[in-house]
Order: C-alpha cells, then sequence, then structure tokens
C-alpha cells in the first residue's frame, strides 16, 4: 500500500500497531538499510531507491512514538517517585533475584546470545550481575565487580547483541509478574549502560 500497489493497509492502524514495540530510530534505520540493500541487490535503480527512503521515512514517526512516548513517561516517574519505588514494585530482593534467575533461564536457550553465557564462570558472572540490578534498581545490594567497560572488553559485542539482552530482560521481568509500567521503568534504567557495554566495539 506504501508504494502504490494493490495491497491497502490504513495507516491509523501503524501508531497503536506499534506502540507496545520498543523500536527506537535506531531499530528503524536498520529496517530500512537491509529494505533498501535487499531493494538494489534485486536491480533497483538509484533514484526509485531515494524515492522509497522517503516513502519508508513518513511511517518513521508512527512507529516510533510508541517507544518514544513510554520512556519519557517511564523517565518522568523515575525522577519524581524516587528509583527505591521502582525495586519495591518489582517485589524487592526477591522480585529481581526472581528476574535474574529467569533472565538467565531465557539467555540460554536464545541461540542469538546463549554462547555468551555458557561456561565454568556463568554462575559467579550470574551472581555479579544480581548485585548489579539489584543496586542499579534501588536495592541494598552493592556491587563490587569490575566496570562494565572492562568486563565486556574482551567479548565481541554489539548493538544487536545488546538489543537480545533487553528484551530477554523485559521478557524476564513479564514472567514473573512485572506490571507493563514497571518494564519500561526498568528499561529506562538500563538503557544508558548501552554506552559502557559496547565501549569496546566502538573504539
Amino acid at each position: 500500500g506504501q508504494f502504490g500497489g494493490p495491497q491497502q493497509y490504513d495507516p491509523k492502524q501503524l501508531r497503536p500497531a506499534h506502540y507496545n514495540m520498543n523500536i527506537t530510530d535506531y531499530h528503524f534505520d536498520v529496517l530500512s538499510n537491509i529494505f533498501l540493500q535487499v531493494s538494489k541487490e534485486m536491480g533497483v535503480d538509484q533514484p526509485t531507491l531515494m524515492d522509497v527512503q522517503v516513502v519508508l521515512n513518513r511511517s518513521r514517526a508512527d512507529i516510533t512514538t510508541g517507544c518514544t512516548v513510554r520512556m519519557e513517561l517511564s523517565k518522568k516517574k523515575n525522577a519524581q517517585d524516587g528509583i527505591d519505588q521502582l525495586f519495591q514494585r518489582l517485589g524487592g530482593l526477591d522480585g529481581v533475584m526472581a528476574m535474574v534467575d529467569r533472565l538467565y533461564e531465557c539467555l540460554g536457550v536464545d541461540k542469538r546470545v546463549s554462547h555468551f553465557f555458557e561456561g565454568a564462570k556463568t554462575n559467579a558472572i550470574k551472581r555479579s550481575v544480581t548485585d548489579f540490578m539489584i543496586q542499579t534498581l534501588g536495592g541494598p545490594a552493592e556491587y563490587r565487580g569490575r566496570s562494565l567497560e572492562d568486563s565486556h572488553s574482551v567479548i565481541e559485542i554489539t548493538d544487536y547483541h545488546f538489543d537480545c539482552w533487553m528484551q530477554n530482560a523485559a521478557r524476564s521481568m513479564r514472567d514473573v509478574g512485572a506490571e507493563a509500567d514497571a518494564v519500561d521503568e526498568v528499561t529506562v534504567v538500563l538503557e544508558p549502560f548501552r554506552k559502557q557495554v559496547l565501549a569496546h566495539h566502538y573504539k
């Protein structure tokens, strides 16, 4: 429908359909670039590719606005109410520990990233991650591990792998009963660590 074909799609459905998806401009650009690359490989000429990009960008706001609005609301709530309220809404120590347990179950069967979570040190790393999550989400634990930059410097990870981890974190929270608003607020808290985790990748 977007390109004038016979298949029609109501553009009014784009925004509600994507509202609860964590699709940012980064993800939109990745998908657009893949679409353009495939079109180029199919022999589409450059002027047409430029037109395709214009058409795709018309839907950017409808696809990314939901994530933007939800994240902004979560930032405001964390700023107004304090991070400790989030820790309590997640179920306190028991709730966050249950979430990390579920997270490692999910990571262990996710073929996109499971190879990062194998080996003799997995349990020790999990304990360290648990302390980090409890401290970061407003709990009483004190994280004493290495910096995120240092601990990830020898691992070949990209934004793709970080997104996979974040997806599994959101799923694990939902699986242990966290409310949708709390999941968004945790996402807001964890997302800024992307730069530290991927610091080596971008050097």
